[in-house]
């Protein structure tokens, strides 16, 4: 049996332009050195990633202990296990075998289902399993990447997409606001226009009165639709049927009564989910 080492290769220099395209040139002196001291220890290239700084501190990566491995000339194959579901981790084993030795290294691996790389998640156990195991059969000291998938930030799903009831509060809030914020629809009543008088007659009398009178009707329609505004809308932009019931989640027969049951509010922010160009159609 031979003995069990580590080609240690000849200290190298790094200008600054392979610092740069590594990474390792906003690390700290003594991060960036003890990176350089591993790399040189273990005889990795910088350039292949076979080596990151991560918060600070260097970690191996799975390509680094594979070229560890061939480059040993006593690899003699990996063997990894069908990843499966148990109690919230994607489970495997990776089997390490050495030309050298009667015995191989296996070691587990494992990853969260609610993991940050959920789409790859078996991939992600096989590749833990398969470093744990490399770095004991060709005894790697230093850490490897795959020793951190459990400091991942927790999964946090996508919130929920607002309902269009949700989405219509949001937009009258946003419509309203600046005229309150400019005093033109605040509930300050002013000097009352005679019953008889015509629009024309009670803007002229009562400018600021009639001024804020409009605003709140302007914001009141810019805010929403009627059934049957929402319905030309739809026909003039060449909305079919499906499309509308596609959106709102219901059926071709349930739509009209889904539509009538909306209020104005909601109708506008369907006609805004469709891109309806509604708000010019009503010379608004």
């Amino acid at each position: 049996m031979t003995e069990n080492t580590v080609t240690v290769a000849e200290p190298r220099s790094l200008d600054l332009a392979l610092l740069k395209a590594v990474g390792l040139d906003r690390a700290q002196p003594e991060q960036r050195e003890l990176a350089i001291a591993i790399a040189d220890r273990y005889g990795l290239d910088l350039m292949l990633k076979h080596l990151v700084l991560i918060e600070g501190r260097p970690y191996v990566t799975r390509d680094a202990l594979l070229h560890i491995a061939h480059r040993s000339g006593q690899f003699d194959g990996i063997a990894v296990t069908e990843p499966t579901v148990i109690d919230g981790y994607w489970r495997c084993s990776a089997t390490v075998y050495r030309r050298d030795m009667t015995h191989p290294f296996t070691y587990p691996g494992r990853y969260p289902t609610t993991g940050g790389n959920q789409k790859f998640a078996p991939e992600m156990a096989i590749k833990v399993a398969e470093s744990m195991a490399l770095r004991r059969a060709f005894n790697v000291a230093a850490p490897v990447v795959e020793e951190r998938w459990d400091t991942e930030a927790p999964y946090e799903p996508p919130p929920p997409k607002q309902t269009l009831a949700e989405r219509a509060a949001t937009r009258a809030a946003e419509i309203t606001a600046p005229a309150t914020a400019d005093g033109a629809a605040e509930n300050t009543p002013g000097p009352a226009a005679p019953e008889s008088a015509t629009p024309a007659e009670s803007l002229a009398k009562i400018p600021e009165q009639a001024a804020a009178d409009v605003a709140v009707r302007r914001a009141a329609r810019v805010a929403g639709l009627s059934a049957q505004e929402f319905t030309d809308a739809a026909r003039h932009g060449g909305v079919v049927r499906g499309a509308v019931a596609k959106v709102i989640g219901c059926t071709g027969a349930e739509l009209d009564s889904r539509v009538a049951a909306m209020t104005h509010a909601e109708r506008g922010a369907l006609a805004d989910e469709l891109n309806l160009d509604w708000r010019g159609g009503l010379g608004l």
